[in-house]
Formats: structure tokens, C-alpha cells, sequence
């Protein structure tokens, strides 16, 4: 592993989150997107280069003022799976994820998810103070996730598009929780992941861990930032507190980082930080795929 790669991993540890730039060719990029609105258009009448096809259809968007997702993606998405038309663009990824994490380390799952939104009808974008949350458990003793997300961009991608936005360095934070408020007997919550934790426990009886909905209390209740972080505020003031200052507990650095990039990056997101989706408040689709990994 080199010094850069080294580096990269530790930035990744610490912060929960690591951009990888220009990972996949954009003619990769460009096919992957034509069949992804191929499909769009074949299930939902929607074409990307018309806005009044967008929501045409009252039952097909969902979501509320911040941004509008669709109904009905996961067997768009699945269908792409096994006609190929993905393989090319994850036989990218899989070597950038090898060069920072180490070969035959951590190998794709077979479902891709579709991270699309639309505008909503919001006009200011503002650091989210809703939906904060983790999607996976916090193990006692275990320093990496069961999983890593892996955000791959169709298209450029601004925050003001409704750019998923992580607290970078919480997975630490929740780390030290899981220590004192952490328990056993969590057999349930482990099956429920089995996809991407089968044969890590010897017995899933005796691991200690912080489920997910027991994270975001404590943090609220021990520390201002976060405090402030799940109430409303004017955009310039929570911009300039939560991404452009960040804060510093025991010496854990944390900051609120929308995950934008360009077509062709990729974004590797530890699933127990913390984040949520922000207002698209652009005249654009928010194009962002994402394929999971599990540890080997």
C-alpha cells in the first residue's frame, strides 16, 4: 500500500467518508445514464430533457418539500443488474476500493440502489435539521462497518441538488457511545443485516453494539453542536457553523459535508455515520447511484 493510498485510508477512518475522483471513464458514465433513462422512460413516461414529464403522474413521485424520489426503481435497477449494463462501471470501482482498503478486502453486493430526486418546492438550501440518522449498528471493539456505500455520479452534482449530507467523523463519536450505552442480546438486529455480517460473530449473543435509533439522543443531549444541529436555523448561519466551521469533541473533528462530485467519482460512506438527504432546490435530477459492499 502506498504512502498516498495509507493516506487516504486514515482520512477515511477518521472522517467516515472518502471521495475517489475520475474513477470511472465518462463514456463508462454516459451508457450507464442512457440505459438508466432508457428505463425511466420505458416504465414512467419521464424524460430527463422534459420537466413536464417529471411528475405527470401523481403516483409516482414521493417525498416531501426537500426533494421527490419515485415509486418503483428498485426493479428498474435490478433489471440493469443482470442485463450487465452495470458491470463495466463496477469493475471500475472494485480496484479504487481494493487500492485504499486492500485486495479481496471488501466485495460488492449484487443490488444496486437508484439515489434519483427531483426538485422539490423549496427555494434556499439550508443544512438539513431533519431525518438525521445511521444505517447500520455500532459494534463494541469493531473499528470498521459491516458494509461501505458506495455513491457513483451520473452527472455533476451540487449540493443545491439535494446532496446527501454526512456528519463526517460521527461513526466516531457513536464509537465512543456504544462503549458505555452499548448491549448484548441483539440477536435480531444482527440477523437483519446477515447479508453483510454473516460469519464475522462467532455468537451473535455475546456481541455488544449501539443499535441505530439509540445514536442520535445521546449525542443531542452531550453536545451543543448537535443540539443546534437538529433545529432550524437561517441557511447562512448553519452553513457557516455546521460545513464551513465544523466542531471538535474530545478531540473527534466533525462536520456536516454534502456529498457532491462529478460525473464519474465516487463517494465511500461508513453506512454508521450519520447523514441525511437535503432540498433539491435546482431545475435538475439529483443522478446518483449506489452500490454496497461487504467486508470479506
Amino acid at each position: 500500500m502506498t504512502t498516498t493510498e495509507l493516506s487516504r485510508l486514515e482520512d477515511f477512518q477518521n472522517k467516515g467518508v472518502l471521495k475517489l475522483s475520475n474513477v470511472i471513464d465518462i463514456e463508462k458514465v454516459v451508457d450507464v445514464r442512457t440505459h438508466f433513462w432508457h428505463e425511466i422512460n420505458r416504465k414512467f413516461g419521464i424524460n430527463i430533457d422534459e420537466p413536464s414529464t417529471w411528475f405527470s403522474n401523481a403516483n409516482n413521485p414521493v417525498g416531501n418539500t426537500r426533494a421527490k424520489r419515485l415509486n418503483g426503481m428498485g426493479s428498474i435497477m435490478r433489471d440493469l443488474k443482470v442485463s450487465g449494463k452495470l458491470d463495466e462501471i463496477e469493475h471500475a470501482i472494485q480496484p479504487a476500493i481494493d487500492h485504499v482498503f486492500g485486495a479481496h478486502a471488501w466485495r460488492p453486493l449484487d443490488l444496486w440502489y437508484s439515489l434519483l430526486s427531483f426538485p422539490g418546492s423549496e427555494t434556499v438550501w439550508n443544512v438539513p435539521h431533519q431525518s438525521w440518522h445511521n444505517d447500520e449498528p455500532t459494534v463494541v471493539g469493531d473499528a470498521e462497518p459491516w458494509s461501505l456505500f458506495v455513491f457513483v455520479f451520473l452527472d455533476d452534482v451540487s449540493a443545491d441538488m439535494g446532496a446527501t449530507t454526512v456528519v463526517s467523523g460521527s461513526h466516531r463519536r457513536i464509537a465512543s457511545l456504544a462503549k458505555t450505552l452499548g448491549t448484548s442480546n441483539n440477536e435480531a438486529l444482527i440477523n437483519a443485516f446477515e447479508s453483510v455480517n454473516s460469519g464475522l460473530f462467532e455468537n451473535p449473543k455475546d456481541v455488544t453494539l449501539l443499535p441505530m435509533d439509540q445514536v442520535l439522543e445521546p449525542l443531542i443531549q452531550e453536545d451543543p453542536w448537535f443540539q443546534a444541529l437538529v433545529n432550524e436555523g437561517s441557511p447562512d448561519k448553519r452553513i457557516q457553523r455546521f460545513i464551513e466551521e465544523g466542531s471538535t469533541h474530545n478531540s473527534i473533528e466533525q462536520k456536516v459535508v454534502p456529498l457532491t462530485g462529478a460525473a464519474g467519482d465516487i463517494i465511500v460512506f461508513d453506512p454508521r455515520c450519520l447523514h441525511t438527504f437535503s432540498a433539491n432546490i435546482s431545475n435538475l435530477p439529483r443522478q446518483v447511484l449506489r452500490l454496497d459492499f461487504r467486508r470479506q
